[in-house]
Order: structure tokens, then C-alpha cells, then sequence
């Protein structure tokens, strides 16, 4: 393996189908009797599809260049966020998430709790989230109410546009529903512990996590997200301890950015295209494609007509 990486980084998607997906992410010409739920498009897992570090997985480099991909505000030499495509044709589950201290209680050691936020893409005319519980539910109802599979009577329907950004911490009680094409990240987890799903068939392997998901579920809405302010080029969506989320737009100029050394920096084009230069190195981005660009790095520009959603670790 080379010894640097001073390198924006492409990354090969993993498809992942769902009971719920749709075709959105199916490629051109692909099997659209498939179901793809998600796009796996940068995490542990992914492969370097392209430069000197082609085929290995960002698990792999970060532990052999733990500084140089992660930047100094990362607290270990895991790679810490993974992000997403989702598109959901049907109601996903109802479901809940631990924080770390939970999850490592209720799993063991090595297994981490998940904080998200969803940055919806796309949203069909009457398309709708669950996202918490309605505000005055006590504590021990909502506990109860998960026990005795009664957890519909008190969750928080919420109506969904493109352009709506979502923090859901752990412990948020959440579900997206049919219509709702939207980009994902979270913390390095896959845990979740399903507390409804629809009368869908056990069969399908999909079962209830019922004593978890009331252990973990608190009885509060997702807290509200305030829209950015009108015009800037860049615009911070929403940040927590594990993430920062921003967009950023040119209708045909150009940006300047620099990781610092601090975090690395991925980018995921929303609409348009955005030639992205860093050093001597040009990419061009289409739409929901993403570029990964270590914190090593440094100074990078980015120009093209474009809106492009930015994931980075926070100070």
C-alpha cells in the first residue's frame, strides 16, 4: 500500500436492497424489479475504486493513516460516519436507536450508538416522517406503549418537502415513509432495534426488537431544524457531537475549501455537476455522486453549476 494519502479519494456504492425500496438508485439499464432501499456510499466498508489506493476499504486506510484520512478531530482510527441514499417506496420501520453507552451495555464492547440526519432529496406530494413522539408523553406511556405494540397512538406524524433537514439523536422513535428520497448520515452504526413494522411478514426475517427499543426510547420529538439563511454560498443544515452537514451552491463560480488537517471532507453533488480540484488532481461529479477527500489534503476548489451536500466532523 502506498505510504501516503495526500489523495481525494473515489469510492465504489454498495447497493442494498429493502422491502421498502424503490428503483431510484437502480442503475440505467439495471433490474427494476428490484427493490434498492440504499446506496451505501461512504463508510468503513467502501472500496477505493480509482488512484493508488484502488480496492482497498476506508476501514483499512483508516487504521494504517489514521491522521492523514481522519484529521485530528477524530477521537479513535475507525472511521467514524457513514453516509447514504435512501429511497423509500413503503413506510420503513418504526424503530429507535441507542447512544453509545446503551449500545455497548445492550450488544458489548465494539458496537456504537447511532445519532443521524436525513437531507431529503426528493418528497412526493403528501409524503410524511415519523419523527419523535408527541409532545406531554410521559416516560413510563411511551415505555409501556412499545411493550404492548400500542406505539402508534403516540408518534409525531410530520409532513416532508425537498430541502428539509432532520437531526434524529439516539433515542428518537422515527420511520420514513413512502415518497421520501433523501441523503443520510450517521454515526459508523448499523444498529437498530425495530419497535413496528407494518404487519410486514416475520417471515421476511425482519423481527421486533421490542425490550430494546423500550429501554432506549425517550419520549420526545425530533428537535426542529431552522432553515439556513437565503443566499449564502455556504450552508451550515445541521451539526450534533458526531457530524456537521452543510450545503453548498454555485450557479457557475467557484468555492474554496481546506480540510486543515482537521477532518476529512465528503461531498455528495445534489443537483448539477462540480468539478472538484485539489493540487494537481480534477474530479467531476454528477448527480448523488461522492468524492472523499482526506483531511490531509488541505486546500481544495470546487467550481460547475452545482449544489452539493458536505459531511465533516465537528470542532
Amino acid at each position: 500500500m502506498t505510504q501516503t494519502l495526500t489523495s481525494p479519494l473515489p469510492l465504489e456504492s454498495r447497493l442494498v436492497e429493502r422491502v421498502w425500496g424503490g428503483t431510484r438508485l437502480i442503475p440505467a439499464g439495471g433490474d427494476t424489479s428490484r427493490k434498492v432501499g440504499e446506496a451505501w456510499v461512504v463508510g468503513e466498508d467502501n472500496r477505493v475504486s480509482g488512484g493508488p489506493h484502488t480496492g482497498h476499504t476506508l476501514a483499512e486506510l483508516s487504521a494504517q493513516f489514521p491522521e492523514e484520512l481522519l484529521g485530528h478531530r477524530a477521537t479513535s482510527a475507525r472511521f467514524p460516519l457513514l453516509i447514504k441514499l435512501l429511497d423509500c417506496a413503503e413506510w420503513l420501520s418504526v424503530q429507535v436507536h441507542p447512544d453509545d453507552a446503551q449500545a455497548r451495555e445492550l450488544e458489548g464492547q465494539g458496537f456504537l450508538g447511532k445519532t443521524e440526519a436525513w437531507q431529503v432529496l426528493e418528497a412526493d406530494g403528501g409524503a410524511q416522517i415519523i419523527a419523535g413522539i408527541r409532545e406531554g408523553t410521559p416516560h413510563d406511556t411511551l415505555r409501556a406503549a412499545i411493550l404492548d405494540g400500542k406505539v402508534m397512538e403516540h408518534v409525531a406524524y410530520t409532513p416532508v418537502h425537498a430541502g428539509d433537514t432532520f437531526l434524529i439523536p439516539a433515542g428518537t422513535v422515527h420511520a420514513l415513509g413512502p415518497g421520501v428520497f433523501l441523503y443520510e448520515v450517521q454515526q459508523t452504526s448499523d444498529l437498530t432495534y425495530r419497535i413496528h413494522d407494518w404487519d410486514r411478514p416475520a417471515a421476511a426475517g425482519r423481527a421486533l426488537h421490542l425490550g430494546k427499543s423500550a429501554a432506549v426510547a425517550r419520549p420526545w420529538p425530533a428537535p426542529a431544524s431552522p432553515p439556513p439563511p437565503a443566499g449564502a454560498a455556504v450552508q451550515q443544515l445541521t451539526r450534533c457531537d458526531y457530524f456537521v452537514l452543510e450545503r453548498l451552491g454555485s450557479g457557475g463560480g467557484t468555492l474554496a475549501g481546506d480540510t486543515a488537517g482537521q477532518s476529512f471532507h465528503v461531498l455528495t453533488v445534489t443537483r448539477g455537476e462540480a468539478r472538484v480540484t485539489a493540487g494537481s488532481e480534477r474530479y467531476t461529479l454528477g448527480q448523488f455522486e461522492s468524492l472523499l477527500l482526506p483531511a490531509a489534503v488541505g486546500a481544495y476548489g470546487l467550481s460547475g453549476d452545482f449544489e452539493l451536500l458536505r459531511s465533516s466532523l465537528p470542532e
